[in-house]
């Protein structure tokens, strides 16, 4: 049972529905994983859309920031599209809901933060114990519950897993929502409380439309928390599922929205399909009654048609909503799932419309490593309007933007020009088909201003007089996705002079396509060309004066002029004849156009449409493109299914022929450890499924660093199964390979105590029930210290396995847990295991010669269930407090690792578990460490680590979570200062 940090909820396919809140982010650029915080977001990047991997083979495309964030899941080929989103205290985690039923951990599913929120004052905890029944009205045997602080969400938070209808959490006294489905308000004194969580209350969400459909697709958005830290989750369901929504009053205590928004589809009798995508935005309760009839004079229609220059194309294509009375720190509403399109292709969608509904759609060409080829539309339709809508007609090329800032490019009465970066619009208004590329801005011929095209925002100073300004931009795309409009210039020449007032500057730019198929195709014979030509919203709107438009079909080298007429004011109809002899291919379109105030345009294009190839042209396959995998370290263990371990350790991505990283002389000379002994004694190991070439590996191990051979031959080494057999050894599980795992535990012990025996005991697989099989076999083997390089979060089920963990004279350790300061750590919680925190280690000029902080990944957590040891006294964990000590953990500083024939780096608390028993064992005082008893006694002999914080609730500088002087949550009493702690 790996470490659990759960967020789902209301999911008909789980027996209890069940629910959670959470706080908001904004951007990153890298993927996130386990042991590294997800990437925090800055201001000027947050715009632009960010794609995430994640470990199922799925991948997140993150756009806006703070509550305006919106989070879509690109599902990998055959996998559903369904998710679970939340943000809790500024972490955005996309979960997809086939995942959950084999996940022990979601930190692999964490890929954004935002700089946490303003401390609070330091806080006590108090138990929080938790039932609950299924539909059935049975004890929920799985069920995922997440716990809310009403009074500040970013003060308490918990998104776990129960089992057995029975979970237990320490939290801050204060007023919670637990399940958002059934209870809405919770007091929680500091006494404790018990909170009854009852599914036979849940009723199914249904929509009744006006003409027959079946519904596809549910998700459901809850809003909690204050005016000054909002909280949200949205829940998907699989397709095919029953969504299941208890009734909730409106809260008593801080803020509650529900939204629930649906896909229905036509049966596949209709003789044209159609689709229902409907939203019913932010009640301020959850009513009994969930089954909702749509009114016709509440629906838009859109007919929508794709386009596309390939010979066929996979979309994938979103529905969502905006509230146009919301602000900028409102919580966007929930987000339907993707659906598969086909371009070329057409569909008919009937919107939910109102006054202050805004449609938002998304069209995402497949293969979508990136977002080159997004196009995005915002509309707000009235009911019972129809419109028609091409997207990626015509060609798509950077113009005007307001959504970066309130204006594309504005001058102020100070002289100081205002801008921000183009994007591509295609002719019906889509935008978001990034692309990149340098943009200039002369004054009379001299540059004053020089920057990029994607991602800028820029004041430039300028002189008060009037001068000729020309906005050059010249642009490219990557062509993974489509080969329209790869390269384009453009230069806006347009007068400024000195204004009283913020005002647009007059740029004349063009909306511009040809009359094609599907396929953006011309030709052959007789083709027309048409542009809308327009200026920035709020600057002058003179008429067209002058335009012509030219052809070529070599990219650029020879060209043809159109015939060209103006109709009205500011539209441009050319016409051209394409030579039936042209192989198919591609045209280039260049355009000029001046209007009346003198703004002028004039405009390249390669690649505007294809010409004499009717089914399109395929572009040719591309490696893939970076970034479509975790970069850098990561979770080595795979999350695991409830009632499983996963490791906890961590690894970089890249091997190496020499050793990188700690070296075995770097942690005797950071800990002051002995070079030499152990004689005689044994640490024992406990992993999961054999490990082939876990002897060999710790033979390159010990050589390369000078230490004597550990072997089975001269007794050093023994592998035995799960009862401490030596045959028959569990089978290699390739699917879950602990092999790093065990090179990392063995090779720390090496480093710390080079003469001690080494036990590595493998159960038969990662179930409970065998690694607790294991671990009695490694208590029992006359080992004097047992290292456990795994942990779960604490549950009702796993108590049962607490003995298996105590044995007369042998020290045990464990991992605290690499999610940071949450829910306790399961067995790092138990009163006879000494729990081992994490630091970063990093070498110093100081008198030590090494500084070390409290690592962010580190686990800390207050138990729900042991209670405190007499001799442990901290103050505001009522119950037994993890950890206890604490060695070198995060991965960034991590220890060189041999594993299957090369080098790595790896760390989580998977490194400082086994250094800890390592040095137990090299000090000789095991049967004084049957519990951490001695180390608190014994304080003195340890460097206090006084910095740093793995925070994932606000606990207010408390030491709970922040590291300071004495004892804290993610360090313990510290780190081994030579072995007279031990």
């Amino acid at each position: 049972m790996g470490r659990r940090s759960w967020i789902i909820g209301a999911v008909a396919a789980v027996p209890l529905a069940v629910a959670a809140v959470a706080t908001l982010p904004a951007h990153a650029t890298t993927p996130a994983h386990a042991t590294t915080p997800a990437p925090a977001v800055t201001p000027a990047a947050a715009s632009r859309p960010r794609v995430y991997p994640l470990p199922t083979g799925d991948r997140v495309q993150v756009t806006g920031a703070g509550t305006a964030v919106r989070a879509r899941l690109l599902p990998a080929p055959g996998h559903a599209a369904a998710a679970v989103t939340s943000i809790v205290d500024g972490q955005l985690t996309v979960v997809p809901v086939a995942a959950f039923a084999h996940l022990s951990s979601l930190a692999g599913f964490q890929v954004e933060t935002v700089e946490p929120p303003s401390v609070t004052a330091q806080f006590a905890m108090s138990l929080l114990h938790i039932k609950a029944v299924d539909h059935e009205g049975t004890p929920a045997a799985v069920a995922e519950v997440v716990v809310i602080n009403t009074d500040d969400p970013t003060r308490a938070h918990w998104d776990g897993l129960m089992t057995g209808g029975d979970s237990r959490i320490e939290v801050p006294t204060g007023h919670y929502s637990v399940d958002m489905l059934t209870v809405t308000d919770v007091t929680v004194p500091a006494a404790g409380t018990t909170v009854m969580l009852d599914g036979r209350t849940a009723g199914p969400v249904t929509f009744t439309t006006p003409q027959p459909s079946t519904n596809v697709d549910t998700v459901v958005g809850w809003v909690r928390g204050t005016a000054a830290h909002k909280a949200l989750l949205d829940v998907g369901t699989l397709p095919g599922t029953r969504f299941y929504v208890g009734a909730a009053a409106k809260a008593q205590v801080g803020l509650m929205q529900y939204s629930v928004t649906a896909r229905q589809v036509s049966p596949s009798s209709a003789a044209s399909p159609y689709q229902y995508v409907l939203m019913l935005p932010k009640a301020d309760h959850i009513p009994a009654n969930q089954a909702y009839t749509v009114a016709a004079s509440s629906l838009a229609t859109i007919d929508s048609t794709y386009v596309t220059d390939q010979p066929k194309q996979d979309l994938l294509l979103w529905d969502d909503f905006l509230l146009a009375s919301d602000g900028p720190t409102d919580v966007t509403l929930p987000s339907l799932s993707a659906v598969d399109g086909r371009s070329p292709g057409a569909d008919r969608r009937f919107v939910s419309a109102s006054a202050n509904l805004v449609y938002d759609g998304l069209m995402l060409p497949v293969p979508n490593a990136f977002v080159d080829g997004e196009l995005q539309r915002v509309v707000r339709f009235k009911p019972g309007e129809h419109r028609f809508m091409t997207w990626r007609g015509g060609l798509i090329v950077p113009a005007p933007s307001t959504v970066d800032g309130p204006c594309f490019l504005c001058r102020d009465a100070k002289d100081v020009l205002h801008g921000v970066d183009a994007e591509d619009t295609d002719a019906s208004g889509d935008f978001g088909q990034w692309s990149d590329g340098p943009t200039t801005i002369t004054a009379d011929g001299r540059t004053v201003y020089s920057g990029d095209t994607l991602g800028v925002i820029f004041d430039q100073k300028l002189d008060a007089a009037k001068h000729r300004y020309v906005y050059r931009i010249d642009s490219t795309h990557d062509t993974a996705q489509s080969a329209l409009s790869t390269h384009t210039r453009i230069a806006w020449g347009f007068d400024s002079q000195h204004v009283t007032t913020s005002t647009p500057v007059a740029i004349l730019f063009a909306n511009a396509w040809f009359t094609a198929n599907g396929h953006e195709s011309v030709g052959p014979g007789a083709a027309t060309f048409d542009m809308d030509l327009a200026h920035q919203p709020g600057a002058a709107d003179p008429a067209v004066t002058g335009a012509s438009a030219d052809v070529s079909y070599d990219d650029g080298k020879t060209w043809a002029p159109m015939t060209v007429t103006r109709t009205g004011t500011h539209h441009v109809h050319g016409t051209f004849t394409v030579p039936a002899s042209l192989k198919p291919g591609y045209l280039a379109v260049r355009l000029h156009a001046a209007d009346a105030g003198g703004s002028t345009l004039d405009e390249t294009v390669n690649h505007a449409a294809l010409v004499n190839a009717p089914n399109g042209i395929a572009i040719p396959a591309s490696p893939a493109a970076p970034g479509t995998v975790p970069a850098g370290m990561a979770p080595v263990c795979r999350d695991a299914q409830p009632g499983h371990a996963r490791c906890l350790a961590v690894a970089a991505a890249a091997r190496t022929a020499l050793p990188h990283g700690l070296a075995r002389a770097d942690l005797l000379s950071a800990y002051k450890f002995p070079a030499t002994g152990g004689a005689g004694r044994t640490v024992a190991i406990v992993d999961a499924h054999d490990d082939p070439t876990a002897e060999a590996d710790l033979a390159a191990y010990r050589k390369a660093y000078g230490l004597p051979p550990c072997t089975t031959q001269n007794g050093c080494f023994r592998k035995v199964n799960q009862n401490g057999k030596a045959s028959p050894l569990p089978k290699f599980d390739p699917a879950d390979d602990w092999s790093i795992e065990v090179s990392l535990d063995i090779d720390m012990v090496s480093a710390v105590c080079p003469q001690c025996h080494i036990l590595l005991v493998e159960s038969d697989d990662a179930t409970t029930v065998a690694m607790g099989t294991a671990e009695k076999a490694a208590t029992g083997s006359g080992a004097v210290a047992v290292s456990n390089s795994w942990g779960s979060d604490e549950d009702t089920d796993a108590q049962a396995f607490n003995a298996n963990f105590a044995h007369a004279g042998v020290a045990v350790t464990a991992s605290s847990g690499d999610a940071g300061f949450i829910q306790a750590s399961w067995p790092a919680s138990l009163a006879g295991v000494i729990a081992v925190g994490g630091t970063s280690l990093k070498k110093s000029t100081n008198a030590r010669g090494w500084t070390e902080t409290a690592w962010k990944g580190a686990g800390s957590g207050c138990s729900g269930y042991i209670a405190k040891p007499a001799w442990q006294k901290d103050a505001h964990c009522p119950m037994r407090m993890a950890s206890d000590i604490s060695a070198v953990a995060d991965p960034a500083t991590g220890v060189a690792v041999f594993v299957q024939g090369e080098w790595t780096i790896a760390g989580g608390t998977s490194a400082s578990s086994p250094i800890i028993a390592a040095a137990i064992a090299l000090a000789g005082n095991s049967s004084s460490l049957t519990s951490a008893k001695f180390i608190y006694a014994h304080a003195s002999s340890l460097f206090d680590v006084t910095s740093g914080s793995n925070a994932n609730w606000n606990c207010g500088g408390d030491y709970l979570c922040t590291a300071g002087k004495g004892y804290d949550g993610p360090t313990g009493l510290g780190t081994p200062n030579g072995l007279g702690a031990l």
